[in-house]
Order: C-alpha cells, then sequence, then structure tokens
C-alpha cells in the first residue's frame, strides 16, 4: 500500500524543472516507502489505526508523505549523490559561475535523515525507558 503519489511529489516541487515521468517517481516513491517500512516497523500499523481517528488528527500518514517526498526530491535533485556542484557559464570575461552544495550525510541518496526518521518514530522514542537507573559515578562494589 502507498501512502504516496507522484502527484504529491510534483506539487511540492520548487521550480521548473518538476519531474513529469509518473511511472519513474513511482518507482521512487516504492523504494523510499520500503526503506522507511524497514527503519520504521511498526509505521504501518500505527497509520491503519488512525484511520478510525478524526480526520485532523491523521498527522502520522500526512508526515510519512512529507518524508517519503522529501527522500524523492534529493534522488530527482541530485541522481549522482554530489556533494558539490560548479558551473561556468559563458566564456571570457563574461564567464559566470555557479554552484551548489547539498548537505546530508549521503547527499542525492535514498535516505531518511535523522530528524525526518525522528518524526515517523514518534512515541517510541524517548520516555522512561532511556532514562539510566545507575548513578553516573557508580564505580561498582564497594567493600565496607
Amino acid at each position: 500500500m502507498s501512502w504516496t503519489k507522484p502527484k504529491d511529489v510534483t506539487d511540492a516541487w520548487i521550480g521548473d524543472d518538476a519531474p513529469t515521468d509518473e511511472g519513474k517517481l513511482q518507482i521512487w516513491i516504492n523504494k523510499a516507502e520500503r526503506e522507511i517500512r524497514n527503519k520504521v516497523e511498526d509505521l504501518q500499523k500505527r497509520i491503519d489505526a488512525e484511520a478510525d481517528e478524526e480526520p485532523a488528527r491523521k498527522d502520522l500518514e500526512a508526515t510519512a508523505i512529507d518524508v517519503v517526498v522529501a527522500m524523492v526530491t534529493r534522488v530527482f535533485r541530485n541522481p549522482r549523490g554530489e556533494r558539490s556542484v560548479s558551473e561556468s557559464i559563458g566564456a571570457g570575461p563574461l564567464t559566470e559561475t555557479a554552484s551548489a552544495t547539498f548537505g546530508g550525510d549521503n547527499p542525492g541518496s535514498l535516505e531518511p535523515t535523522k530528524s525526518e526518521l525522528e518524526k515517523l518514530q514518534g512515541a517510541r522514542r524517548g520516555g522512561a525507558f532511556e532514562i539510566s537507573l545507575i548513578p553516573a559515578n557508580y564505580g561498582g562494589m564497594r567493600s565496607v
């Protein structure tokens, strides 16, 4: 079951160079959604549980769509995974240079960022299970 449609990607696209091949977009959307499901195994179950809630409370699926759109957009904007790209336009004294630097650990890769993953993990993160109950200065057993 796909949460995201090619139109979600093209509607969110900034600029005039939006991809037009819906088939190719759907292939990359499917890849992104599989990647997310591998990293957040209970996501579909939590989205399904939201289905019975009132529309204003169905944020998890919308967030999943936002993450997929961001992942696919990164791939389409930087398909070769380059960190930085420079281009010279013109010749001689009328030369102009344009450059773009892409962020992230793996620019152009189909990988959710840490913050995107945290949004999808939601309630699974934090809580008492991450709090150490052993004092920081505890060095082991002491003899009395």
